[in-house]
């Protein structure tokens, strides 16, 4: 029995029919070896935390550049980490579908993602050079997801946490087949810069069956490669560190932060 299998034996938190590969199983060597990439990706997440000016940024519109240095080292590594565990995976019979250019995953709406990530992402928007162009989509975007919160429960959108709503309303947008606003002729125009949430998806079975309308769609294994608590733990106190809350959607948080805090400036880096 090859290792993902004895996990799909297990009970997992499921969205969408994806599962949450608990690495406990995993041998002892594969887990030393991946615990030592997260401890080194939450270390340097916790260097930005201790970083001078966090607590005012929102003022003055600025962070330290070492802001930028430290979250490229510690998402790098993450991903050298699902680098490893995949490589494992494959030896051990598990082959993994995914390719450049398949965006079938790229029609969920992305949530959880932190305050960190989400000016790492912005970042990557004025970056990339057309920063009016991917608002614009993004508020797109957020128009069918609000419209869908709204349908699926008879709570305000910014009042409709509960679990069944929100795993309802993610597999309603998922069946509208909205792609992601970052993406362009199937490739994510911000790539180096998305978050976790978007970074660990992967399929076994064919990835077309990823995409919603697929009549075999019920029938695709998908499988997330999470980073470990440190990880969100480092990522949490860096939030506090940061003083801003703002939605966990990839899209809300991101027009949030563009309007009501960057009032579309782009950041400001000091050494």
């Amino acid at each position: 029995m090859n290792p993902l299998e004895s996990h799909r034996q297990q009970q997992h938190r499921q969205t969408d029919g994806d599962v949450v590969i608990e690495t406990a199983n995993l041998p002892e060597h594969v887990l030393k070896t991946v615990a030592n990439y997260q401890n080194k990706a939450s270390h340097y997440l916790f260097q930005i935390s201790w970083l001078e000016g966090l607590s005012r940024w929102t003022r003055t519109k600025t962070l330290p550049s070492q802001f930028v240095r430290y979250f490229e080292k510690a998402f790098d590594l993450y991903d050298e980490s699902v680098q490893y565990l995949l490589g494992y995976l494959r030896r051990q019979g598990v082959s993994i579908r995914c390719a450049p250019g398949c965006t079938h995953c790229c029609c969920h709406m992305p949530v959880g993602i932190s305050t960190p990530e989400l000016i790492y992402l912005y970042y990557g928007m004025h970056r990339s050079g057309v920063f009016p162009k991917f608002f614009r989509r993004c508020m797109e975007a957020e128009e069918e997801w609000r419209g869908i919160l709204k349908s699926c429960s008879h709570l305000p959108p910014d009042g409709a946490r509960d679990e069944n709503i929100l795993e309802k309303t993610l597999n309603s947008y998922h069946c509208l087949e909205h792609y992601c606003p970052f993406l362009q002729e199937n490739l994510c125009q911000v790539y180096p810069y998305r978050p976790i949430a978007c970074r660990m998806h992967f399929s076994i079975s064919s990835p077309y069956w990823c995409n919603p309308s697929h009549f075999q769609h019920d029938h695709a294994i998908r499988f997330n490669l999470e980073p470990g608590e440190n990880v969100f733990e480092a990522l949490e106190h860096l939030e506090n560190r940061l003083q801003l809350k703002v939605s966990d959607t990839m899209v809300g948080g991101i027009l949030e932060l563009s309007i009501n805090v960057m009032k579309f400036e782009e950041i400001g880096w000091i050494n």
